[in-house]
Formats: C-alpha cells, sequence, structure tokens
C-alpha cells in the first residue's frame, strides 16, 4: 500500500515484479488493501496503473480518469442512485428480468460459454423466444445497456445462420451459400451423441473434425488464458475447458 501512494500509477506488471507476485496473488493483495481502506477506493486499471482515491459518501463510489497531470483517478461527481452506491454510468446492479435471462441463457448454451456459435446449435424457436424474452428487458445502467446490445447482437447473427442453413436444400446446388456455411451444414447432425461431442469441440473453439494435436494446442492456448493464476483467470471456466478435453480423448481413444 505504501508504495501505491508513495508512486500513484505504478503497474501491476511492476509491482508483480517488484514483490515476486503472479498476478492472481496481486489480486488477493488488492481485495485486502481496499477491504482495509477507509473513505478510500483502490482503483486498478491495465492502461493508467493503480491508484488509491479519496471518496466522498455523499457521491458516486465510481472513479474517472482526467490525466496525470490533473490527479490520475478522481472520485465520479455523479448521484449514488442504485445499491451499489454508483452513478448510472458506473453501476454494475442489474434488475432481476436481466439476472433471469442471462442465466436461462446459460442453460440453454449447456457445457459452453454462450456466442453466436454455440446458438447455431439451437433451433429458430429457442432463438426467437429468447430474443422476444431480451426486448422486453428494461436496461437500468449503461453496463446492463451495452450488455443488453450485445447479446441482441449475439442472437441475431445466431438466427441469421440458422435462416441460410434452413434454405437449403440437398438437390440443389449450394454456390449461393459461404462456404464456411455450407460446411457446417453437411456436418450437422440431429444424432444427441453427436451434438454431445460437438459441444465439447465448442469448448475448446476447434472443428467437431480436429485431429489430437490440434486438441492438445488449442487446450493449451486456452488453459494460458484461464487458469486461476493467470491474470484475468476463470476457474470455472478452466474446469470446462479441462472436461471437454477429457471427454474427447476419452471417446476418441487418445492416449
Amino acid at each position: 500500500m505504501q508504495t501505491i501512494l508513495a508512486e500513484p500509477g505504478t503497474s501491476k506488471q511492476r509491482l508483480c515484479r517488484r514483490f515476486d507476485l503472479n498476478p492472481y496473488r496481486l489480486r488477493r493483495v488488492f481485495q485486502k488493501i481496499d477491504q482495509g481502506l477507509s473513505g478510500h477506493n483502490l482503483v486498478q486499471d491495465d492502461l493508467h496503473g493503480v491508484w488509491i482515491v479519496a471518496m466522498d459518501p455523499e457521491k458516486c463510489a465510481g472513479a474517472i480518469w482526467v490525466g496525470t497531470d490533473e490527479g490520475g483517478y478522481v472520485q465520479c461527481c455523479g448521484p449514488r442512485e442504485f445499491a451499489d452506491g454508483r452513478c448510472y454510468v458506473h453501476s454494475t446492479w442489474e434488475n432481476p428480468e436481466m439476472i433471469a435471462f442471462e442465466r436461462r441463457l446459460r442453460w440453454v448454451a449447456g457445457p459452453c460459454e454462450a456466442s453466436a456459435r454455440v446458438l447455431t446449435q439451437l433451433t429458430m424457436t429457442v432463438l426467437e423466444e429468447l430474443a422476444e424474452t431480451l426486448s422486453a428487458v428494461k436496461p437500468i445502467t449503461l453496463q446492463q445497456l451495452h450488455e443488453k446490445k450485445r447479446l441482441d447482437g449475439m442472437l441475431r447473427s445466431a438466427m441469421a445462420f440458422i435462416r441460410w442453413k434452413n434454405r437449403a436444400r440437398p438437390s440443389a446446388s449450394e454456390s449461393w451459400i459461404p462456404p464456411e456455411f455450407a460446411e457446417r451444414l453437411r456436418r450437422s447432425s440431429g444424432n444427441t451423441f453427436e451434438f454431445a461431442m460437438k459441444q465439447h469441440f465448442l469448448v475448446l473453439e476447434v472443428s467437431s473434425d480436429a485431429g489430437r494435436d490440434e486438441v492438445v494446442k488449442a487446450w493449451r492456448k486456452l488453459a494460458r488464458r484461464y487458469h486461476p493464476d493467470a491474470e484475468g483467470g476463470d476457474e470455472e471456466r478452466m474446469k470446462r475447458i479441462n472436461l471437454a478435453k477429457e471427454r474427447i480423448f476419452r471417446i476418441r481413444g487418445w492416449d
């Protein structure tokens, strides 16, 4: 903490080197520092470094960047509109409708993280139901508004792909279909086992006909990104990645 006070704006990489910490341990240290602060907040940013900002309890608990010469990060002057003590711009508060929709989306996506590619495995009826539900959700914060736009774009992309796929006929020429769509159409199947297998390949972000070396390479790449000890790691995502690799190896009979 003394280092941050004496040298505001110190990068997280420099703090890791100075105190011989990995990114995961540094995050734990930040949590303890933030819990011990009174009337101040710890602000960490990959671009502008780490700062300790004085906070007025009557104003928004968010911080805005005003430039190094003006003091770095300062408290936002907006009103405390939500339960997390932040204004419309900085609040991460979610209304029940958005929480319920995101849970539903995770459920239909199965073991994979929801994406346009994963959602193309669903039926048009399910996607239309999701899109209708999302349209009724009223964002209450700026962050939630951006998230709604992102999810809406994801659903629209998945529905557009399915429309292309449904227009194809086995006896007709596929020259009008984009090559990547035509390939997915040829590989598509209603078989439950094949669908489950495709889900595991989607987790590893490789095609369902990938070989052993390609699967291992993809698994190592994702492990470096999502391992809990890595910066921005995700323990739950890492569990899904390991499970997908294990099941692909077992089903394919690879050592």
